[in-house]
């Protein structure tokens, strides 16, 4: 929810093109990933992560760390306002 009122709110104030929505308690470890949003597809940016041993923790994984432009983000309608707390968020938005 807190991502969908962030992302309206930043709005208000000026014409982005790009948003990256990541978990607070991550920290990115990788300096040369590029913090940009592709247009044909939404963009998974945490694929690799220590606490996960360098391997994706699961085939659909899309949490963490994503990058999205203000159409994409429309496309999907933001962030489901569903979950609460920790989990499930990320994957709905996979399916979207």
């Amino acid at each position: 929810m807190l991502f969908n009122v962030g992302y309206l709110e930043v709005m208000k104030m000026y014409n982005w093109e790009c948003f990256l929505f990541h978990d607070v308690d991550v920290l990115p470890e990788e300096h040369r990933n590029l913090h940009t949003c592709p247009t044909e597809n939404p963009r998974h940016m945490a694929v690799a992560m220590n606490k996960y041993n360098y391997t994706l923790l699961y085939e659909k994984m899309f949490g963490t760390s994503s990058a999205l432009t203000v159409q994409q983000f429309k496309e999907t309608n933001g962030f489901s306002n569903r979950y609460w707390g920790w989990g499930g968020e990320d994957d709905d938005m996979y399916t979207r």
